[in-house]
């Protein structure tokens, strides 16, 4: 019998609904890479069994779509996602994602090697939440657990990210009899980096976080340094005790391991090989210069202010190129990104200065783009300039070397990505193969690499990198969770 997830719990919806029903307009698949890794284990409804995604409804037009407890059956190219939608009101929504989820958790987490609010000057301090804030979160995080509670048939539940942290110990409180694995898809923070932003509440609440997630019988996380960092922060807990392969908590021994995410390599192949050079780039044809490339969100952990500051030190140095840069919005309206935009906008404004002065083609833009150019644009770069301060994975340079695997190897790029970037540790000893790996926040270094990269050095990305990628692909991981998540019972 094959491996499958018979539920997944995520923040998100499989998709929004943002037409209404009488349109009969089908709505697209949401994007990021929670879908993106997931979506090829997803074992289509046949009206008795296959996958059942739970989700926040989210879209203008959600309610027309599903039943009266938000059932509804999505169409995909795959088959059938039987699919739950749970709706809160905006006040509780808004404590969850936007104060306890984004301007608590996801600074917090990302913080593992440096205390970046203090380094950078954008970085936002994890803000506690308050009492309020807290409870809206337990709300959601109840109304995920008791869904999937429901759900008594189901063999395993597969609960996603830092949104939903609590669920799997309510889940266990509610009798539910599959097994249960929790997956974290930022990183996991070093406490002595993050203690600073721990004091009173918040270090209890951050405790209640690790709780929640020892309530599973598989704790995954993106890389062996997460998992050092987990097991670290987890042991400290009263109750908690180390053994080999994980923890012993509650009477329960959760086992814990690192798996480095994939993607979807047939998707990003398919579209490479047949998507045409997209228009943002004629400039830089023209000009015959080297194309650096850099795809990101617009989000406080990218190091965007740092490549940009970077760049324009390559440009008033003598360096010679032509920039795309595209930074996708993020969480608008959540207070913790305010300072990140003036910073993008201010070293954007002196690397343009910079490009224009050497005759180099220059745009940073704030914009959503198509899937089509975003694989198009990885395919045609010569440089991917990515720059995360930290990450939990960093889909992009293995989308991007997919993307390139379709060019001939005399002329394909350079990726670059930040050191705390799960990508640099999963893909460790790659460097000569078209992954260099640089610390953002030492500018010369940054410099360095970038001319060195322009120059097709250390390597180009290689058939031994492509082959890495492709076997270490999004199924490839799923199915190693789901199997150690069958095997920890």
């Amino acid at each position: 019998m094959p491996i499958r997830a018979d539920l997944i719990l995520a923040n998100r919806a499989y998709l929004d609904h943002e037409a209404p029903r009488w349109a009969d307009s089908p709505s697209p698949a949401g994007s990021g890479g929670l879908l993106a890794a997931v979506r090829p284990i997803i074992e289509p409804w046949d009206g008795s069994k296959g996958t059942t995604w739970i989700g926040a409804g989210l879209g203008r037009y959600d309610r027309e779509w599903t039943d009266e407890r938000g059932f509804e059956l999505i169409e995909t190219n795959r088959g059938p996602v039987r699919h739950r939608r749970l709706y809160f009101g905006s006040s509780t929504w808004a404590a969850h994602y936007g104060e306890v989820s984004n301007s608590f958790l996801w600074p917090l987490v990302h913080l593992v090697r440096e205390d970046l609010p203090k380094v950078t000057g954008y970085y936002p301090a994890p803000a506690a939440p308050t009492d309020g804030d807290w409870a809206s979160y337990v709300a959601v995080n109840t109304a995920f657990a008791e869904a999937a509670a429901d759900e008594a048939a189901a063999a395993n539940a597969w609960v996603h990210d830092y949104q939903l942290t609590l669920v799997p110990r309510m889940l266990r409180e509610r009798g539910f009899r599959g097994r249960i694995g929790f997956f974290l898809h930022t990183p996991f923070p070093s406490l002595e980096v993050a203690q600073p932003y721990l004091a009173g509440a918040a270090g209890r609440y951050f405790g209640e976080v690790i709780r929640g997630m020892l309530g599973a019988d598989l704790v995954g996380l993106q890389s062996l340094h997460d998992l050092a960092r987990f097991v670290a922060a987890a042991t400290r807990l009263p109750g908690v005790t180390l053994e080999r392969g994980g923890v012993r908590f509650d009477g329960r021994f959760v086992r814990c391991s690192a798996y480095p995410v994939g993607i979807d390599v047939d998707d990003v192949l398919s579209v490479a090989t047949s998507a045409g050079p997209p228009d943002r780039i004629r400039a830089a044809r023209e000009a015959g210069l080297p194309l650096v490339v850099g795809l990101e969100r617009g989000d406080f952990t990218k190091g965007i202010p740092e490549r940009l500051r970077a760049m324009t030190t390559a440009y008033r140095a003598g360096a010679r190129f032509a920039y795309v840069g595209i930074a996708a919005p993020t969480r608008e309206g959540v207070r913790a990104y305010e300072a990140l935009d003036a910073a993008i906008e201010r070293e954007a404004t002196r690397a343009q200065e910079a490009a224009f002065a050497a005759g180099c083609p220059f745009a940073n833009v704030r914009a959503n783009v198509g899937w089509r150019d975003v694989v198009a644009l990885q395919r045609e770069a010569d440089v991917v300039f990515t720059s995360s301060l930290a990450d939990g994975q960093n889909l992009v340079p293995l989308q991007a070397a997919i993307a390139q695997s379709v060019r001939p190897a005399r002329e394909r790029g350079v990726i670059i990505t930040g050191r705390d970037a799960g990508v640099a540790s999963a893909y460790a000893g790659f460097e000569l193969d078209g992954l260099a790996t640089v610390d953002p926040l030492d500018e010369g270094q940054m410099v360095h690499t970038l001319t060195e990269a322009l120059e097709a050095r250390p390597g180009r990305i290689s058939e031994r990198f492509i082959g890495e990628v492709r076997s270490r692909d999004a199924l490839a991981w799923a199915t190693r969770f789901l199997t150690d998540l069958e095997d920890a019972c």
